[in-house]
């Protein structure tokens, strides 16, 4: 039981800059899209979103919220492909 306590003290630990530099995508439904830690958002179509590393597909897609952190795309999503990093 020791074990297990000291590993979630140690979780409860990790600071949440760590997150700050990975995208994490959330879908609901195929209507919805949340993407936090985006990094740019290079074109917008309605039949496409691409953002830096990650392009959205579907149909009639749009950006219903975008902040520093946080973007929400709508629309009939097909696909999500994630693209590698061009500075690497």
């Amino acid at each position: 039981m020791k074990k297990v306590k000291g590993f979630f003290s140690k979780v409860n630990e990790v600071k949440d800059e760590m997150f700050l530099n990975v995208e994490k995508i959330t879908i609901l439904n195929r209507k919805q899209v949340f993407i936090q830690n985006y990094d740019e958002v290079e074109e917008i179509k309605e039949e496409y979103i691409k953002l830096r590393n990650i392009v959205v597909t579907g149909k009639l897609l749009r950006i219903k919220t975008i902040i520093k952190y946080f973007l929400e795309i709508v629309g009939d999503i097909e696909d999500i492909k994630l693209l590698g990093d061009k500075n690497e």
